[in-house]
This record gives C-alpha cells, structure tokens and sequence, in this order.
C-alpha cells in the first residue's frame, strides 16, 4: 500500500448495512441492484453502480477486501487496521481495537482516529470525499485535543481538480470551540444525508443567517451535549431554532415565529391571502367537485385542484383573522386594484 510508505498505520474503515434502519430505507429508493457473487474468481462487475446498490454485494465486498489486506505482509513497523462487520481485524501488530456498532464509516473514522492518537500517533490523515466526514471530525477536533494535545489533524478531502488538503486544527482555530462543537448540529439541522434542506437555501445561505443571528449556537450546543433530551415547543432552544428559521428567509425580520413569518413574507409585494394564483385547468383530467361547510357553517365547493384548494383553506383561515387583519388585506387589495 502507497499510503505507508510515507505513514507507520493505516486505517481502512468501511460502512456497515442493517435491517430496518434509516439508511437502508434511503437505499431501497435508489432501485435494487444486480446480485453478484464475490470471490477471487469472480469477474469485475461490467456495471458497478448496478453492483453497488445491492447491499448485499458490498458486504462481501468489504469483507473480501478486509481479508486479502491483513493477510498481505508488509514491512516491519506498519501497522494496518480494517473494519470488518462489526469487528476490526490487523495486520503487523498485537495491538486489538473493540468492536464496533456504528452504521457508518463516517463516525468509526473518528474511533479509528481516537485509538492511533491513544497509541502514540501524532500527526493523522482522513481521505474521504464526503462532507459528513469533514463536518464531524471539526465537531469531536477540540474534545480529542483536550485529550491529545499534540494531535495533528489533517483531511484529504475531494478529487481531481477540487482535491485539497484541509487543516482540522487551524479551522477550528478560526471558528472557535463553540462554533465547531455545534458545527454537526447545524449541519444536520441544515439539511444532509437523509434531512432535507430548507427550500430553496442552500448551505451558504444558512450559514449567512448562523452569523446573522449566533445565538442560535446555544441550542446546537444543547443538543450536542444531550442528544436524547426531549425538546419541545415551549422550551428555549426550540423557540431559538424557530428563530433562527426565520433569520435563514429574511435576516432583517424581528418576529420568532415561523408562521407568522410565512405570512408576512407571502403579504409582501402586494399580494394578499385571498390572491393565492390558480391553475388555468385542474390537475386531474377529470375534476371532481365535493360539497362541504366552512366552520361559519357557509357552503364551499372543493374541486380536485391544489391551487383552488388551498385558496378556500386560506378563506377559511383569513375568517378567523381579527378584524385589523382582514381590514389591512382589504386595503392592500385596493391599491392593487
């Protein structure tokens, strides 16, 4: 292997595929792939990324490629580790690490990180293209440097033209502990893996609207120090979080709630509820109309379309207004007109 030439250990880490749980419900969306069979006959498979999305053909994988690199002879002094399930296997010394029951590689590099700075490693490369990765180890840097003063990290991080080699210590540096702590929170919180992003905000967005309002950093650290607490919509850092929604869509906006802040950002520019726009035609070919009564007890007809839907639920709601509303929506529609 290239990568010891110039290193003492090696790690290999690889993810691991449950039953039943969230990844693996993602996975089943991306279509199921070809069955393959591994084996040191077998042929490389013609179509990879048909063979990579049965998980059942990666965990062979991985664990043929586990076997072959410990059983490998390299020189004296170099150590290799590979994770293999749940368990990890090496090569050139008598060192064990545990086992392990993370799911993904994403968090056991950070447990492969921690057991080479606990054995004497100092300076320490992670090679991963994926974000997760990066976001993480800058979360756990200032715990492992609390504990390893002299660790060194570095990220390989990228491909081709983008590849670069990134500092974990001199980012955290700059963004300081608690910004770095609470960076994995934000990041989930943001939208990554299987959470989506906020509409049509992508990461540099949100990250504006972090040092738009910081205070917010304050519940990301929460959740990090008790990541099982129940939050609800009365304490502090949920009404922080609903706060700092409505900073990622308007910065300069004081309110704290989101649904007051929804109607406020569609009411501008003139528009008001009553003028939610429709379609031409309905969106199924053949609409169908449903008799039903408002809470005033006034008939509505609800036809098979989304848009004219929608403008009778928000009649019903804009009823329900105080008068200083509805009286504001009336002269709105005026200077429209």
């Amino acid at each position: 292997m290239r990568q010891l030439e110039t290193s003492m250990r090696v790690d290999v880490v690889w993810d691991r595929y449950l039953d039943n749980s969230i990844k693996e419900s993602t996975r089943e969306k991306r279509g199921k792939g070809v069955r393959r069979k591994v084996a040191g006959q077998t042929k490389v498979p013609g179509n990879w990324p048909d063979f990579l999305r049965d998980p059942t053909n990666k965990v062979e994988l991985f664990q043929f490629l586990s076997e072959k690199i410990v059983s490998t002879t390299f020189p004296d002094g170099k150590q290799v580790f590979a994770t293999s399930g749940a368990s990890v296997v090496c090569s050139g010394t008598d060192h064990s690490m545990p086992p392990c029951d993370h799911e993904e590689a994403d968090t056991r590099i950070v447990v492969h990180l921690q057991d080479a700075l606990e054995s004497g490693c100092t300076t320490c490369l992670v090679r991963t293209v994926d974000t997760d990765v990066l976001v993480i180890l800058i979360g756990k840097y200032h715990f492992l440097a609390s504990k390893y003063p002299s660790a060194d990290i570095w990220v390989a991080f990228g491909s081709g033209k983008n590849f670069l080699f990134l500092h974990i210590n001199a980012i955290c540096s700059t963004l300081g502990k608690e910004k770095s702590t609470a960076l994995p929170v934000f990041h989930s919180f943001t939208g990554c893996d299987t959470t989506s992003s906020f509409f049509g905000k992508g990461k540099k967005s949100v990250w504006e609207a972090w040092g738009a309002y910081t205070e917010v950093t304050d519940a990301f650290n929460f959740i990090v120090e008790h990541p099982h607490a129940q939050i609800t919509v009365d304490c502090q850092e949920f009404q922080m979080l609903e706060r700092f929604t409505v900073v990622i869509y308007d910065k300069t906006s004081p309110l704290v709630s989101v649904n007051e802040a929804r109607k406020e950002l569609f009411c501008q520019k003139n528009r008001t509820m009553e003028n939610i726009p429709q379609l031409n035609r309905p969106c199924c070919s053949t609409p169908s109309v449903h008799g039903t009564r408002l809470a005033s007890g006034q008939p509505v007809t609800r036809p098979n379309n989304r848009h004219q839907l929608l403008k009778a639920a928000v009649g019903h709601w804009m009823q329900k207004q105080s008068p200083w509303f509805l009286s504001g929506a009336r002269s709105l529609r005026q200077q429209r007109l």
